[in-house]
C-alpha cells in the first residue's frame, strides 16, 4: 500500500479530535518506553533500541523519505532520553502510552487499527509524528 492509502485507512479510525490528542501523547510515550527497555538489551556496541530504530526508518524511508527524515528527528530525541531512563520509567511510559491509546479509542468508538492489520503498529507512529510537526509549522493535511 501506498503512504496515501495507508494513512487514509488509519485516519478513518482516529477522526475524533479527542482520539488524534490521546495518541499525541500515548505514541511517543510507547516508543520511548520501547526504547528505554530496547537500551538495555546491548548487541556490542550497538543496542536493540538503535536496531530497532533503524529498521523502522528504512520501512519509513520505503514509503514516505519526508516522514522517514521527520521520525529520524523525532526518534534521537526519544532515545536521548531514554537512554537516561531506568527501566522502570521506560515500562511505566510504555504503559500509560497504551492507557491513552485505549482511551483515544474508547473516544473514537473504534478498535485500533492494528488489530486488523499490525503494520499499522509502525504507521501511528509515522502518521502522529507527521500530523503534530503538520499542525505545529501549519501546514495543510496531506490526507
Amino acid at each position: 500500500m501506498t503512504k496515501t492509502e495507508l494513512f487514509a485507512e488509519y485516519g478513518s479510525y482516529h477522526a475524533d479530535r479527542r482520539n488524534r490528542v490521546c495518541h499525541a501523547f500515548g505514541i511517543p510515550l510507547i516508543v520511548l518506553g520501547i526504547m528505554g527497555l530496547a537500551h538495555l538489551v546491548a548487541l556490542g556496541p550497538v543496542d536493540l533500541a538503535v536496531v530497532a530504530a533503524i529498521a523502522v526508518l528504512v520501512y519509513y524511508a520505503a514509503i514516505d523519505l519526508r516522514g522517514a527524515l521527520l521520525s529520524a528527528v523525532v526518534f534521537a530525541i526519544l532515545y536521548a532520553i531514554a537512554m537516561r531512563l531506568p527501566w522502570e520509567v521506560s515500562l511505566g511510559a510504555f504503559i500509560l502510552g497504551w492507557v491513552f491509546q485505549l482511551v483515544g479509542h474508547r473516544f473514537e468508538g473504534t478498535k485500533p487499527k492494528f488489530l486488523e492489520n499490525l503494520v499499522y503498529l509502525l504507521i501511528g507512529p509515522l502518521y502522529i509524528f507527521e500530523e503534530t510537526f503538520d499542525a505545529v509549522i501549519g501546514a495543510k493535511r496531506f490526507t
